[in-house]
């Protein structure tokens, strides 16, 4: 007699076999998965993915009063899932209101007025209230320049800001208090060693704060970090009259505009300077530079070797054998209002000098306002 294998019903398995096979699984396989029956997404609802190593893409949705189908979620593409993007839970009701000001992991500092601030996961829905301040009332919109530091267990956090005067809360303040003298154009926190690093004005050298203690502490280093500021000239060719005259005037002609930053790789904790300028032939130009530890005068690097750099972000991370991950490459958002436009986000290719464009679906499957890399699992 013939004894029939019995079918397998997978949605009978036992959810704790399901949730020990699938935290070893990354992000969009887990996401697979508890799209495959109900039993399989209760079992999956509080399961975590293995630590994620790469940087995602996060896409905010437009404020357009005048569409009933105003969306209060955002886009996500994760790069090791090329031809698909993966759209957020609902965030609430002043989430299309509000605009992000920095990320750290998962984490999204937003902005609903000058006024409330608040801490968002955009993956869980949690949400951290920071306490009302007035000195937003000197602070024009859009001109927010903060940074962000969350540990994702704990849920310590810093946040920074600069009103008229830089600022700062953490978990367990309940106000906002004052340190240091204002005009701070980007701020950069390396956890590890509770430093911030702080870009004024062009020509103005890099300021340091220690918020090991209660209170922030200015750092002085016995090698101060240079004037941050670039030359023109840093991208032309030397040595050759004629031809540093023509790429002069080339350059002359093709300029549009240019930002400077400041980062910090996580790695050597060494602090660079990167400059960007786009050209009218839509050409985009990048230079690097780290501080000669002699000369104590920036130079320029021509590799970041197996780190990439989230400009976004601020930091370099580790990208040595990891997929879907470029190393020597510069992941970028844009120039300002340039964060609309899907030509100005890319992976730029500091070994070849060339950006990579980002797979078409993801820029269809929105209208969006603004848009970030952020590295969630951080």
């Amino acid at each position: 007699m013939v004894q029939r294998k019995k079918k397998v019903n997978w949605s009978e398995l036992c959810s704790e076999l399901v949730r020990c096979v699938f935290e070893r699984l990354n992000f969009t396989n887990l996401k697979r998965g508890r799209s495959v029956c109900s039993s399989w997404r209760t079992a999956l609802r509080r399961c975590v993915p293995k630590r994620n190593q790469i940087p995602w893409l996060i896409l905010f949705p437009q404020n357009d009063n005048n569409n009933e189908n105003n969306s209060s979620s955002c886009v996500l593409f994760v790069p090791d899932d090329r031809d698909k993007t993966y759209k957020t839970r609902d965030l609430g009701d002043d989430f299309v209101k509000s605009s992000c000001v920095a990320t750290y992991g998962s984490w999204l500092l937003m902005s609903y007025t000058r006024w409330n601030l608040y801490i968002l996961n955009p993956l869980t829905g949690e949400r951290i209230d920071l306490p009302t301040t007035d000195y937003a009332l000197y602070q024009r919109p859009g001109d927010l320049v903060a940074c962000l530091w969350i540990d994702d267990r704990t849920k310590d956090y810093l946040v920074v800001c600069v009103m008229d005067c830089p600022i700062f809360t953490k978990n367990g303040n309940h106000s906002w208090r004052r340190f240091g003298e204002g005009g701070y154009k980007q701020m950069v926190y390396e956890h590890t060693s509770q430093k911030l690093y702080a870009r004024r004005y062009n020509s103005y050298p890099v300021k340091v704060w220690s918020f090991s203690g209660e209170e922030p502490q200015q750092v002085f280093e016995e090698n101060n970090y240079p004037p941050v500021e670039y030359a023109f000239w840093d991208f032309l060719s030397t040595g050759d009259e004629e031809l540093y005259l023509k790429e002069e005037e080339l350059y002359l002609k093709e300029y549009v505009d240019s930002r400077l930053y400041i980062a910090v790789s996580t790695v050597s904790r060494q602090v660079l300077k990167v400059v960007n300028v786009l050209q009218k032939s839509k050409r985009w130009l990048f230079l690097v530079y780290k501080m000669h530890p002699v000369e104590l005068t920036w130079e320029v690097v021509d590799s970041l070797g197996d780190e990439a750099l989230i400009i976004d972000m601020g930091i370099t991370v580790v990208a040595k054998d990891v997929p879907e991950i470029k190393r020597n490459s510069i992941y970028f958002s844009g120039l300002d209002d340039g964060r609309k436009n899907p030509d100005h986000i890319f992976v730029f290719d500091l070994t070849t000098r060339e950006i990579e464009t980002l797979p078409r679906c993801v820029f269809s499957s929105i209208r969006f306002s603004d848009a970030r890399w952020f590295f969630p699992g951080l």
